[in-house]
């Protein structure tokens, strides 16, 4: 019988397939114990071994870099550093000498305790810690034991993967062509193996969980990257569905910028701009007719890394992005770092609740030379008709936004930047929702960052699978708070954009429409369906059903309503998975 699974949507997009599961198998060293005088022989196997795995992950790095970019290379130097540990080889080599194991359990064993320190430490950046530990002692223990093939068998044919636990190892093996989809018992949204997931194009849910126990190889499977929503054995209609969408897009081709503005069946002028985590991004975002970025990830460059990338590393890559959308604004996100993202070389202490601990523009203000680094670089890149607009993430206060302004104009004098730089703020805490019409009068533009303010507002953990069915984007309390925020922003003549995932779903975004916005950033994949779906809709009746009371209320009457409009205005209305 169908069955949905909940989990958070880690790589956007939509997969239709049958299940192929891809199970590790577990093995242990068996505890065997060594004469006095094989010990140095056995520490000399160790050494090989760690040799050995180094080599091979340089490797799978190199092949990373050539085919998915620099960016995503990086991801496996923590590896190659972990494997030249003193912690970690001096502790095995301990072992084998001291208590006579052989270098298998010995490995083993000082692998099993710098896991539990890790555990311990309470850090959210184990997820990939742990991802990387389990890839080092897969290639050291295969050496050891003379197994040295692929851990793991990918399918060669068309399926979507089930497996406990993605790995980078195994995600940069991943072929875009044969996995049509991702469903991953565990993992983060910003995990590795979730980028990497991303930069190949490939949908992935992730943090499933238990739920995975009743999906068996062979087993139909409707995926949503973007919603986190996993139907096991759809019904008809949902498979129909899928397929015709499939269809209409796939003849599509790119659109690319040449394509003419976008308006509502009334007539109203609508943008769509791509949501970019890097410039590896930028084709995709061209190909399907993106106007621009309205929200470009800037900390693709520090997460995972051990030094502060360079001014000049940043302006490369960041004019690289503005280069490839000549004509249309591109806004960089300032480094959104802290809660579940961590660059190495910062340190940040584990907390209590990381989330609304020391991060994004707290970090920024903390450590200015970081800061004015990075804004040097996004200067720069914009040119002097300054294109690259600075969009400040976790602002709960004028205080913020005043230094954040000082700051930025400072490092435009030195610059000798002949014009101001476009600056605004990611609207996705209560505080700055309840106070924009005191605060916008400093700010050219906002950006409603519909997921982060769900989830404060709604005091529910969007990284938690277990309480998806809590994050509601439609309750009455989001309803109103996306109205106030329009309202004050329309009053101070300030640029409205949308860059959460509710603009993706249909019933979000007929509402967004309905309120008054217009400028939707969305990931690249969701681009094209949203496109369509615009060139249906009519915002007169969208905004008479608003006058008419039933969307203020939210929740389920507005779910009704506007689903209900839907299924009059759309032929074969796309079905609204991220709605419960």
């Amino acid at each position: 019988m169908r069955e949905i699974i909940h989990g958070i949507g880690a790589s956007p997009g939509r997969a239709l397939g049958s299940v192929r599961r891809l199970e590790a198998r577990p093995w242990r060293p068996e505890h065997r114990t060594i004469a006095a005088d094989a010990v140095e022989r056995e520490v000399e196997r160790l050494e090989e071994a760690l040799r050995w795995a180094a080599d091979r992950i340089r490797e799978t790095r190199a092949r990373a870099s050539r085919s998915l970019g620099e960016v995503e290379a990086n991801i496996f130097d923590p590896q190659i550093l972990i494997l030249s540990d003193p912690d970690l080889v001096s502790g095995t080599i301990r072992y084998i000498r001291e208590n006579f194991l052989s270098a298998e359990r010995a490995f083993d064993w000082r692998l099993t305790e710098l896991r539990t320190a890790i555990l311990d430490a309470g850090h959210l950046m184990v997820v990939d810690r742990l991802a990387d530990l389990r890839d080092i002692r897969s290639h050291v223990l295969a050496r050891l034991a003379g197994h040295e093939g692929e851990p793991l068998a990918l399918p060669k044919e068309e399926a979507v993967i089930v497996t406990e636990d993605l790995t980078p190892q195994v995600a940069v093996r991943l072929d875009p062509d044969l996995v049509l989809g991702v469903a991953s018992g565990s993992g983060s949204r910003t995990s590795h193996s979730t980028l990497l997931a991303r930069s190949l194009g490939i949908p992935a849910v992730v943090g499933l969980g238990r739920g995975l126990a009743s999906v068996a190889d062979g087993d139909a499977v409707l995926l949503d990257g973007g919603t986190g929503r996993v139907v096991l054995r759809p019904e008809p209609a949902e498979v129909a569905a899928h397929v015709r969408r499939v269809r209409r897009f796939s003849d599509v081709g790119d659109i690319g910028l040449e394509r003419g503005p976008l308006f509502t069946a009334d007539g109203e002028r609508v943008h769509l701009r791509a949501n970019i985590d890097q410039p590896h991004d930028v084709p995709a975002a061209r190909r399907v007719g993106a106007e621009g970025v309205g929200l470009f990830r800037s900390e693709f460059l520090v997460i995972g890394r051990r030094v502060i990338p360079s001014e000049e590393e940043q302006y490369e890559a960041y004019r690289e992005v503005v280069e490839g959308f000549p004509g249309h604004p591109v806004t960089l996100r300032t480094f959104d770092i802290g809660g579940d993202k961590f660059p190495l070389f910062l340190d940040i202490p584990p907390e209590a609740n990381p989330y609304l601990g020391w991060r994004a523009i707290r970090v920024c203000l903390d450590r200015p030379a970081l800061f004015r680094n990075q804004l040097r670089a996004a200067i720069r890149a914009g040119g002097e008709e300054s294109r690259m607009r600075i969009l400040v993430p976790f602002v709960i206060s004028e205080a913020e936004i005043l230094r954040t302004k000082e700051i930025v104009d400072g490092v435009r004098e030195e610059l000798g930047h002949p014009r101001r730089v476009p600056f605004g703020v990611m609207v996705e805490t209560p505080a700055l929702a309840e106070t924009l019409d005191l605060v916008g009068r400093h700010l050219d533009f906002i950006s409603l960052g519909t997921n982060d303010l769900t989830q404060y507002s709604l005091a529910v953990d969007r990284g938690n699978a277990r309480l998806q069915h809590l994050s509601d984007p439609l309750h009455p309390a989001m309803v109103r708070s996306y109205r106030r925020v329009f309202d004050a922003a329309s009053d101070l003549e300030l640029e409205i954009g949308v860059c959460g995932d509710l603009a993706a779903d249909p019933i979000g975004l007929a509402l967004l429409l309905a309120l008054g916005y217009r400028d939707f950033s969305l990931a690249p994949a969701s681009i094209l369906e949203v496109r369509e779906l615009v060139g249906l809709l009519s915002t007169a009746e969208l905004e008479r059903v608003w006058a008419s009371g039933a969307l203020a209320a939210g929740g389920a009457e507005l779910r009704r309503q506007l689903s209900g409009y839907l299924a009059e205005a759309v032929p074969s209305s796309p079905p609204s998975l991220s709605m419960p």
